[in-house]
């Protein structure tokens, strides 16, 4: 590459996202010398409405990032993979197979990822602890789940925080080993496991009354609002989430569970980033070469350990668990990685969970079911 610099656009909303990409960057260069990347870009929301636009650009960069999800809208302006990983000994399946799975449009793979987080339950275990709940055990189950947040809604705190948008369904469903999109990305918003799941949620408000009902002015995360202010018992986000629980609650405090399933054996809602190569980049052989470097397993085990994130590779996964420094956790989350659930994402997931967000205050509010609610949707997708 004789020192030419390969041009990352991200989305960089401040320090956290800085220090991010530039653990990234040095592993990367450090695994290979002759790699060097630079990067820039505006917070994520600016980031991807500016994206389409960068894209068809003379001056995109040579690589983007971008969440899994969102490969589909710009497929256009990017570059398929297969032939690059080939001719550089790069194999998909080192990869978290549920990450690469949407990360690829058409059975081709335009990104590769460089983390795989699961869906998790946090919960609070000094509020577990006064309410006489034993810590959730690895196969807990839905049941389990209600009871502990029936003991926990007391004294004004709440057992469960609901979260926003289709997010919490999906990783219900998924922990069930249940799907609602096809394979070439059409959501069927009628699936009966969605409509039973979607409903389920909505109750632990409107019929359990161990969750605040969502409302139209309640923010844009009031799961980890109120989880990491002390008003909730558990929540259920991302493993994203687990640094920013932990510093607002304190590592001691904050536990991790699986998202609980029917009959205890719980898969994996995967979510994460990859890097991906642009149509219009002049040197895609560095470019690539630079993504090869930098979701190698050297650098990769060296972000584990300084970040403690939860990397796309199995074979690096022991360096995050080493770092994360509770067994417990790593347990929960090997579970997860281990078992993830490969679900094709829908082609209109950013609009399907803006409506779902929308909507489904109609139905904490009991002016609608959550069929309703669904059906409201799909017309408004559908307009």
């Amino acid at each position: 590459m004789d020192g030419e610099t390969v041009e990352m656009g991200t989305w960089i909303g401040g320090e956290a996202d800085q220090a991010q990409w530039s653990a990234y960057v040095d592993a990367g260069e450090a695994a290979d010398p002759e790699v060097s990347v630079s990067f820039s870009g505006p917070p994520i929301g600016d980031f991807y409405t500016k994206l389409p636009t960068v894209l068809r650009g003379s001056n995109a960069p040579c690589i983007v990032t971008l969440q899994n999800g969102q490969v589909g809208p710009y497929v256009s302006g990017l570059e398929p993979l297969e032939q690059y990983a080939e001719e550089a000994g790069v194999d998909f399946g080192d990869y978290n197979s549920a990450m690469i799975e949407q990360l690829s449009v058409d059975g081709q793979v335009y990104a590769i990822p460089y983390d795989a987080a699961p869906a998790v339950v946090y919960y609070n275990k000094e509020m577990f602890e006064a309410a006489g709940v034993p810590e959730p055990s690895i196969d807990w189950t839905t049941e389990d789940f209600l009871a502990a947040a029936r003991a926990t809604t007391r004294d004004g705190v709440w057992g469960f925080a609901l979260g926003q948008g289709i997010t919490p369904v999906t990783s219900l469903m998924s922990a069930n080993g249940e799907n609602y999109v096809s394979e070439d990305g059409v959501a069927d918003l009628d699936d009966p496991n969605l409509v039973s799941r979607f409903q389920w949620y909505v109750d632990l408000a409107t019929e359990e009354g161990v969750a605040k009902p969502l409302e139209a002015s309640g923010g844009s995360f009031p799961d980890i609002d109120a989880f990491s202010t002390g008003q909730a018992a558990m929540s259920m986000n991302g493993l994203w989430d687990l640094p920013n629980e932990q510093e607002k609650l304190g590592e001691d405090v904050v536990g991790v569970a699986t998202v609980p399933s029917d009959d205890g054996g719980s898969m994996g809602y995967v979510g994460g980033t990859g890097f991906a190569m642009t149509k219009s980049c002049g040197d895609k052989e560095a470019a690539f070469a630079a993504i090869k470097a930098i979701t190698s397993a050297e650098a990769m085990q060296s972000v584990a350990r300084s970040r403690a994130t939860v990397v796309a590779r199995p074979d690096s996964f022991d360096a995050w668990a080493e770092t994360i420094g509770s067994q417990q956790t790593a347990d929960v989350v090997r579970q997860l990685t281990e078992n993830s659930f490969t679900t094709p994402t829908p082609s209109e997931l950013s609009q399907l969970n803006t409506l779902i967000t929308q909507y489904e205050t109609n139905a904490f509010s009991g002016e609608s079911s959550a069929q309703e609610v669904l059906q409201q949707v799909a017309s408004a997708l559908n307009q």
